[in-house]
């Protein structure tokens, strides 16, 4: 296996490959693969043919290539943001959708839990919904995320999950059938843990060594659960490495580096990411961009760091809903970025510097008086999303 994914490697999908490109790694361990293990340079069409069939991604080397992927990562999409003047309609949409899912995942755990089987109708349609919401506007979804109120904590999780996990999909250039497998996938990753003991989960403190047992335990029971229901190959992947982490200290195999499939790698890091953004029974949520810092902390040890970058890629530095305080103390989401200004995107500000809420939001351009002082915690400010599209209301009058 050649070295772990780091900074200047990006994830290009195989029928993407030119001639020129430097291959540096690959989407799955080299052993039995007909390439140099070491890395190398794509001279003709053969190589590319091999790659298709082989691999499903490899990881480019822009410092050795000649040709370089087109765009920031070459492989897929930004991740779609709303005009301001769609955002009230686009809001109620995002809002739907989610409200949809969180009762469709309560569903399909109900009936793994009493029957043992799974609903592969009602997830194949919750996917579909969640994946046409994220190509048509993902900044909007993951807004609501942040304030969207309802749902148990474990269906939460899973509805954010698969949003993060698709998103990162989209970014990286992904079909519609394969983003459906990643958020049928990222739906289903925590299902094992309908057979882990609920005091257990519910424990504030930390978990002694045989209730860890227990709780490991979830990823072999979500796969003897879903073992029947037929379910696309990466899904699966993502289910049974969610957990594993690039220095091998994962489980349930303790795999490393690109021995991790590449959708366990980016199941891992969507899983992350959601845990960390809202309250667990060990640790207070933290904001989306101190989320995404402290992944990056953790880029190339735990997590693979050309994935973390293009999330970086897809859901901006202040991703959409992230509650700051601007220098002159005001305090509201950050909203739609700016092109070519990562860090100063649009806010709309909800509050005034003593954090009271203001008669009439504005949209306020960030920068030098009005620039982001700092990042707060969800719970600094409670935001309801009901909240917030009256301000978005106030803001942006309806037509008629």
């Amino acid at each position: 296996m050649g070295p772990v994914p780091a900074h200047h490697l990006v994830p290009v999908r195989s029928d993407q490959l030119q001639p020129g490109m430097y291959v540096a790694e690959l989407d799955r361990s080299w052993l039995h693969m007909p390439f140099p293990a070491t890395g190398f340079l794509i001279t003709g069409s053969g190589q590319i043919e091999q790659l298709r069939r082989l691999c499903h991604h490899v990881y480019v080397d822009t410092r050795l290539s000649e040709t370089l992927p087109a765009g920031r990562g070459g492989t897929g999409h930004a991740a779609p943001h709303a005009t301001r003047p769609a955002a009230v309609a686009g809001l109620a949409a995002a809002q739907d959708v989610l409200a949809q899912a969180v009762a469709a995942i309560t569903g399909i755990v109900r009936v793994a839990r009493r029957q043992a089987i799974i609903d592969t109708a009602a997830l194949a349609g919750c996917a579909s919904r969640l994946v046409m919401q994220v190509i048509d506007d993902a900044a909007l979804l993951h807004c609501c995320l942040r304030t969207a109120d309802g749902g148990g904590y474990l269906y939460r999780r899973a509805v954010g999950t698969a949003v993060v996990a698709t998103t990162l999909g989209w970014r990286l250039g992904l079909d519609r059938p394969t983003l459906e497998a990643v958020a049928s996938g990222a739906l289903l990753l925590d299902l094992g843990k309908v057979a882990v003991p609920v005091p257990i989960l519910a424990k504030p403190g930390a978990l002694a060594a045989s209730e860890q047992v227990y709780v490991r335990r979830h990823v072999e029971r979500g796969l003897a659960l879903v073992a029947g229901a037929r379910l696309p190959a990466r899904a699966l992947e993502m289910i049974a490495a969610h957990h594993e982490r690039l220095d091998g200290s994962g489980y349930p195999r303790q795999l490393r580096g690109t021995t991790i499939p590449l959708f366990g790698r980016l199941a891992a890091i969507a899983d992350a990411y959601d845990a960390m953004t809202l309250n667990r029974r060990y640790a207070a949520a933290v904001s989306p961009h101190a989320a995404l810092r402290q992944l990056q902390g953790l880029a190339g040890e735990k997590y693979d760091a050309a994935l973390l970058d293009e999330l970086v890629e897809a859901l901006g530095v202040f991703p959409c809903g992230t509650l700051v305080e601007l220098a002159d103390g005001r305090v509201g989401l950050a909203w739609m970025p700016r092109p070519g200004q990562p860090l100063q995107p649009d806010v709309l500000v909800t509050h005034d510097a003593r954090r009271q809420p203001l008669p009439v939001p504005a949209v306020t351009a960030t920068g030098g008086a009005t620039d982001i002082f700092r990042t707060l915690p969800p719970s600094a400010v409670r935001i309801s999303t009901a909240a917030l599209a009256a301000a978005l209301e106030q803001e942006h009058p309806a037509a008629g």
